[in-house]
């Protein structure tokens, strides 16, 4: 008998080079402009290098079965479309962008959504990337961890049980505005987290 298709399991993770085709669908300055595509779009398998493993590195996570990276270039964003219900910036981080009235200079959100199994493992993953962000922020990355979800009913239709998301906000400035410096970061903390979760695999 054929099972309904379960949004959080493991056989849907999304591949690693989501992101590459995402950056000419949002707000940014050209020089940042990557390689095209829409979003889900079939991966790109020209996706820079560092993108495909800080993705790889997220799924690599028992309990992780999703995974894409999205940036945003926020001095481009008016405050008022924060209002919106819906559009392009409907799961930016709203409170934290009022409180600055706006993006600070050359500010670039990259964003790295994440769906974990609805089980322990899940939890446990959600538990552990809680922690990393934490950590991460607190050696002075502008970092956090946010939970997303939809409408509990859209035109009578319960999606309770089935939107919930987490994303990472990574708010990055470089004043250069070097793609090359962006990728580099992104790199970096691919590895960072790999070594993280090799350092308490046996937490899992």
């Amino acid at each position: 008998m054929t099972q309904p298709t379960d949004p959080y399991d493991p056989a849907e993770t999304t591949q690693p080079a989501a992101l590459a085709a995402d950056y000419a669908d949002t707000t940014q300055p050209a020089e940042l402009d990557g390689s095209g595509g829409s979003p889900g779009a079939e991966p790109d398998q020209d996706a820079p290098p560092e993108v495909v493993r800080l993705i790889a590195a997220i799924t690599a996570i028992p309990g992780v079965t999703q995974a894409q990276l999205d940036n945003t270039y926020l001095p481009d964003v008016a405050l008022a479309d924060l209002s919106l219900p819906n559009g392009p910036h409907a799961d930016l981080p709203i409170a934290a962008l009022r409180r600055s009235s706006g993006a600070l200079g050359n500010e670039l959100l990259l964003s790295l959504e994440f769906r974990i199994q609805r089980n322990e493992g899940g939890l446990r993953a959600a538990e552990f990337l809680s922690w990393w962000v934490r950590e991460q922020s607190r050696l002075g990355e502008n970092m956090q961890l946010r939970t997303l979800g939809q409408p509990p009913m859209v035109a009578g239709e319960q999606q309770l049980g089935r939107t919930l998301r987490f994303t990472i906000d990574w708010f990055y400035t470089d004043t250069s505005e070097d793609m090359a410096n962006v990728l580099s970061a992104i790199g970096g903390k691919a590895l960072a987290l790999e070594l993280a979760t090799e350092m308490y695999k046996d937490a899992f």
